[in-house]
């Protein structure tokens, strides 16, 4: 039996997004104070619990110099919906998806240090 719920466990997984990637996509307007983080986390889970019950989930359009990423990162997320008997190929096609962005990194110009991590969309 798990020990947390789901909804806590997507909420920890938001959390720790913002705290070691400093990626908060619940932010409003950009917000990044700490006060907000735990409500940022509840928003965020209830949103992505939804979505997932559609099984339909949007992502966006592939950026032309990153796509080979893109497209190993969302096969490593279908190999992920099969738990044990897709874990090793996915974290293989995540390895890969790291790899190609850390070729690619340097076909992108330098960003200000405010633009570094905006929240795009």
């Amino acid at each position: 039996m798990p020990r947390f719920s789901v909804d806590e466990r997507i909420r920890e997984a938001y959390i720790e997004m913002a705290t070691q990637a400093g990626y908060r996509p619940q932010a409003a307007g950009g917000s990044s104070a700490e006060s907000d983080l735990r409500n940022e986390a509840a928003s965020y889970a209830k949103r992505f619990i939804d979505e997932e019950q559609t099984t339909n989930f949007h992502v966006g359009v592939s950026d032309y110099t990153t796509n080979r990423a893109f497209v190993y990162t969302i096969e490593a997320a279908r190999l992920l919906c099969c738990g044990a008997l897709g874990v090793d190929h996915a974290l293989k096609l995540l390895e890969m998806a790291v790899m190609e962005v850390r070729m690619q990194r340097g076909n992108y110009p330098d960003l200000p240090g405010d633009l570094r991590g905006a929240r795009l969309g």
